[in-house]
């Protein structure tokens, strides 16, 4: 179903795509029966091996889904998920959910990304709205705030933060093994994509940053939703960032400024070389700063 392809993962893919020329995946073996696949086209998929379970924590998008599944089944010897658990609705993270589903595997989510899926709506930063998904796609075990993942062999949980990168945002913390999968709540080393159209906001991203900061240490391995296997530091990174660019926007914003004027004297210009990317970029991000801070688009 490439017609459902939404702008955004398409644009995700496309500007990665220019540092990958290949379509195979990377298997980074954790420990602990947890694996890292990743191709730097979409989202990086989390893997679990809870001996009768084997969670997949998202599924990446077409046409990578064949080539996902062959790494799956090398890295679990042969086997299919049983559990796909999706970090935000998505389309670089759950377009292949329908595939997954099909091998067998439920399907866990917030609410909200099941609301996300079957009801878009427009995406102003793309000025797109990607269509419905069908009934195969969308999740059919539903987490509110926490839940804990015992019931699938995994001492550690799955906790929701609201209004972060978008509404329906979660990340699974597999306490046993200090190894945190942290959706788009960490694109490390990049400027991070809010979807303020999906109920995220600047605030909120900073907020769960920091609480995740807060019960983390200096030994936790984060699984970024796009990026390389990070640590605690690239967080605080990323949080401060975003902390400082914020600021810089909003002083210009109470002096008077419109999104014009704040785009010509650049506020960013320091952060470009270490966090500009494909699809945000400097103005990007100095867009979503200035829309957040104000509810306007120019």
């Amino acid at each position: 179903m490439l017609r459902t392809l939404t702008t955004i993962a398409a644009s995700l893919a496309l500007t990665a795509g220019a540092c990958a020329q290949e379509n195979s995946f990377e298997t980074t073996d954790l420990g602990d029966g947890i694996y890292m696949i990743a191709n730097d086209r979409a989202g990086n998929v989390g893997l679990i091996d809870a001996g009768d379970h084997l969670i997949m924590i998202d599924t990446q998008m077409p046409p990578f889904l064949d080539d996902l599944e062959s790494a799956v089944r090398e890295a679990s010897g042969g086997r299919a998920p049983t559990l796909v658990i999706n970090t935000h609705f998505h389309g670089d993270h759950v377009l292949g959910n329908a595939h997954f589903a099909a091998l067998g595997a439920g399907i866990l989510a917030h609410r909200n990304v099941a609301e996300r899926l079957a009801n878009p709506v427009l995406n102003q930063l793309t000025g797109s709205t990607p269509e419905a998904l069908d009934e195969a796609f969308l999740p059919d075990i539903f987490v509110s705030q926490a839940m804990m993942l015992m019931q699938f062999g995994v001492t550690g949980e799955v906790l929701h933060f609201a209004n972060a990168h978008t509404d329906g945002d979660i990340i699974v913390n597999i306490a046993s093994a200090n190894i945190i999968h942290m959706g788009d709540l960490l694109f490390s080393g990049l400027y991070p994509f809010i979807d303020l159209d999906a109920g995220g906001s600047v605030e909120g991203y900073i907020a769960a940053l920091d609480e995740i900061i807060g019960f983390s240490d200096e030994e936790t391995r984060f699984i970024a939703g796009h990026g390389p296997l990070s640590s605690r530091n690239d967080l605080i990174a990323s949080r401060d960032m975003l902390i400082e660019g914020r600021a810089r926007v909003a002083a210009l914003v109470e002096e008077g400024h419109d999104l014009a004027a704040i785009q010509e004297q650049n506020p960013l210009s320091d952060f470009h070389d270490a966090w500009n990317w494909g699809f945000i970029t400097t103005e990007r991000m100095t867009w979503t700063f200035y829309r957040d801070i104000t509810g306007l688009t120019e």
